[in-house]
């Protein structure tokens, strides 16, 4: 049982109510100045306790992580897709089958929330083992869905697929993707898609310039990004300096959640 303080506050309701003060104008704060504020009433704290602590203060929603080792006080909503009856058909389609061991499912429609003018048509992303691409296309059109493209170039994108109503684009999956899933399906984290839609630019041409700038200051504005997981997938799809230079020039991020 935690030792009683004062008015029947409790040590651990003590260091919350100083870290909502000491922090509360700070747009971030780092792991080593939240330790410094637990060992000026806990001096003898254990880096595994206060590791503990960190934990307890974010399920809790007192704070919330930006990356590896910075904080804020700041609480947004976690990133939770609309997943559509079609999507989830498809992706419990290619699973049953056991084709593959890596896959996900999302829709440019779920972009429409980031962005300022709408499109008229979306496309469905499917991510498969890049070896299994030709497989999940025949299971697909031979079976569901006519719809289904692989191997498109910019040309083929335009002249074809973006002609029908919700195609399907087969792309190869990216090892390490970070991947989340919801009701059953797997589907990008928030951050793989951000850097998805910023790296295959020839795929998702009609979201780029002013358009690709709204969508990450306003996914930014509105829900839970984990700076360190979109730098580091940025790294492996081999764009972490072209990302950060976007992001400073371009966008209203904060360079400091990033750099």
């Amino acid at each position: 049982m935690l030792e009683i303080i004062g008015e029947g506050k409790t040590k651990d309701s003590k260091i919350i109510s100083i870290i909502l003060h000491r922090f509360r104008n700070h747009a971030n704060f780092s792991r080593n100045e939240l330790y410094e504020v637990y060992r000026e009433t806990l001096p003898d704290l254990k880096e595994s306790t206060f590791a503990w602590k960190i934990y307890q203060l974010k399920k809790r929603k007192i704070i919330q992580s930006i990356k590896r080792g910075v904080y804020t006080l700041i609480i947004k909503s976690e990133y939770r897709p609309d997943i559509s009856e079609k999507l989830r058909r498809i992706f419990l389609t290619v699973k049953r089958e056991k084709i593959t061991d890596n896959i996900n499912i999302w829709s440019s429609a779920w972009l429409n929330e980031f962005m300022i003018h709408q499109p008229m048509r979306y496309v469905i992303i499917l991510e498969v083992d890049s070896d299994t691409i030709e497989t999940v296309y025949y299971l697909l059109k031979d079976n569901i869905y006519k719809k289904i493209y692989m191997h498109l170039n910019k040309n083929q994108m335009l002249n074809y697929a973006m002609e029908e109503q919700e195609p399907v684009i087969l792309l190869p999956f990216k090892g390490r993707s970070p991947v989340k899933k919801y009701e059953k399906i797997l589907t990008p984290a928030l951050e793989k898609i951000l850097i998805d839609i910023f790296v295959n630019s020839k795929l998702f041409y009609w979201i780029q310039g002013e358009e690709l700038i709204n969508i990450f200051d306003e996914a930014h504005r509105k829900y839970q990004i984990n700076y360190t997981t979109l730098i580091a997938y940025a790294r492996r799809r081999g764009a972490e300096n072209k990302l950060k230079k976007f992001m400073i020039k371009k966008t209203d991020i904060p360079k400091e959640m990033f750099l």
